[in-house]
């Protein structure tokens, strides 16, 4: 099975408080959106947003420049439907395949980059947010931290610490702040996250 396989399946499946990232306000997400956000029309794009509510909660606070990138069509029409609103850009791919013209002031990723195995891969993906990132633009980040979880939907991932994410990102980007936060999932478990904020560098 392959990527796009595995996840449309889960997408198929799974009910959508059904899996073990569901949040229906994720609060980590906004307050770090929020504290770096000059105002709601800046363009923010949710990498793997699945089936999550963090666009709900953007469109209620004013936010209208939003992307949602996905590589499950199943999960994008899902959200499609359910906000029922037309000015919202889907994009069904892979991220390590995106590819834009336009600019994004904010690049928020809640576990995906930690699925990433593969060192050409991580390179490839910060190569990504730079080419997608505004000059001073933002990367909010989310992976499980160096003592969390080692598979996450039957998929191994990379753990990392946040000296770790700061050692990967250094040469482009500027650490800005980070910590650790414990996600309690709809089945009573805990999970051990690592946010960061880190700022494009320009020059």
């Amino acid at each position: 099975m392959n990527s796009k396989q595995h996840w449309e399946n889960i997408y198929n499946t799974k009910k959508i408080d059904g899996v073990s990232w569901f949040q229906e306000v994720p609060t980590d997400s906004l307050k770090l959106i929020l504290k770096v956000s000059k105002n709601n029309h800046d363009k923010i794009i949710d990498i793997g947003c699945g089936k999550g509510f963090l666009v709900d909660n953007l469109v209620q606070l004013g936010y209208s420049n939003i992307s949602l990138l996905d590589i499950s069509k199943n999960a994008l029409d899902e959200v499609k439907a359910r906000l029922g609103i037309n000015n919202i850009n889907y994009i069904d791919s892979s991220v390590l395949d995106f590819k834009s013209n336009e600019k994004f002031n904010i690049w928020h990723d809640r576990a995906v980059f930690h699925f990433l195995i593969d060192h050409h891969d991580k390179k490839l993906y910060k190569k990504i947010v730079c080419d997608s990132i505004t000059n001073n633009g933002y990367l909010i980040i989310a992976t499980f931290s160096e003592d969390g979880p080692l598979k996450c939907s039957g998929l191994e991932i990379t753990r990392y610490s946040l000296d770790e994410l700061k050692e990967f990102y250094k040469d482009d980007f500027e650490f800005i702040e980070g910590y650790k936060t414990i996600h309690k999932t709809p089945f009573d478990t805990d999970q051990s996250f690592n946010f960061s904020v880190f700022k494009k560098i320009t020059g």
